[in-house]
């Protein structure tokens, strides 16, 4: 039989999520943080930052954003994410990136329900701001996939700022 803690490793991920302008200018990005922590998550970085052209699209790539939602919305997503400071945490748990993604809720907040992130701190909709030539403003950003994740922490992070990492740069997979 497996011991708890080989199977605790074994389930282990991690993943980063972006608090977002809006989010920080009103002040809630520690509240938002907060909900990942009391359902179990830890946190194994965490910065304010001021993300530049350059790291923006990095982060929101051409081949994934514009090459499935258009070049204009990755242009809005690129001008959203820099207008103001975020709050990048790594965030480690049992199951990681699906616990992150199902607390924040849908990317259009409209159809966020209640009790999800989007939910209970945004309500526009894709309407409204495509009307207004804004990006949907949806508090957060969440890895997709362990992939993504991957190369979304070592984008936003160096492998000396993430808790439990080792000096090669692997992510420690113990919880360490």
């Amino acid at each position: 039989m497996a011991q708890v803690s080989e199977v605790l490793a074994k389930h282990q991920e991690r993943t980063l999520v972006l608090i977002k302008p809006d989010a920080v200018i009103r002040g809630i990005g520690m509240e938002v943080l907060s909900r990942f922590e009391r359902a179990g998550l830890r946190i194994a970085a965490l910065k304010l930052h001021l993300a530049t052209r350059q790291m923006a699209e990095q982060h929101y790539t051409y081949e994934d954003i514009a090459a499935r939602h258009g070049e204009r919305v990755r242009e809005l997503l690129l001008e959203y994410i820099t207008e103001g400071p975020v709050i990048a945490a790594v965030l480690q748990g049992v199951s990681a990136i699906s616990v992150v993604r199902k607390l924040s809720g849908d990317t259009e907040p409209k159809k966020s329900p209640a009790g999800t992130i989007r939910g209970d701190y945004a309500h526009v909709s894709y309407g409204f701001c495509d009307d207004a030539g804004l990006a949907v403003r949806n508090i957060i950003h969440a890895s997709s996939s362990l992939e993504d994740a991957e190369r979304e922490i070592n984008l936003w992070f160096s492998p000396a700022e993430v808790y439990g990492t080792s000096s090669s740069g692997s992510n420690s997979k113990s919880g360490d």
